[in-house]
């Protein structure tokens, strides 16, 4: 069974942006990221991996929250993960973010709906 947190919120500060995780079992301290993102087009979703004790872990991000991720992505923002108040970096996000968004767009083996939806949030209009 895979290990899934959802995010609860986002918080855009001077710091970067903060991925909000309510989730008093995790320990970030025994945390890192894996530095890869990937797509769960079913559930329109962000998955990003890190790993706690050797266990993956899937971030998870849904549609709702991508207009602010795309914030990050256009002012070179910061990205950390966030649990009470402990924060992992994570510094591959906007590279790999911006990799999994080239490979959506017009790639209907995602989905039609789910390229739709990447492609109204992140691809800028020409």
């Amino acid at each position: 069974m895979r290990k899934m947190l959802e995010i609860n919120g986002i918080n855009i500060n001077n710091d970067g942006l903060f991925l909000l995780i309510d989730d008093a079992k995790m320990n970030l301290e025994q945390c890192y990221e894996v530095g890869t993102m990937i797509a769960d087009s079913d559930k329109s979703s962000l998955l990003y991996i890190i790993e706690e004790n050797e266990e993956f872990v899937y971030v998870t991000v849904p549609f709702e929250y991508w207009s602010e991720l795309k914030k990050a992505i256009d002012q070179n923002l910061s990205v950390f993960l966030k649990v009470g108040e402990e924060n992992l970096s994570l510094n591959n996000w906007n590279d790999e973010l911006t990799y999994l968004i080239e490979n959506v767009e017009g790639n209907f083996n995602y989905g039609e709906e789910f390229v739709k939806q990447v492609q109204s949030v992140f691809i800028e209009e020409k």
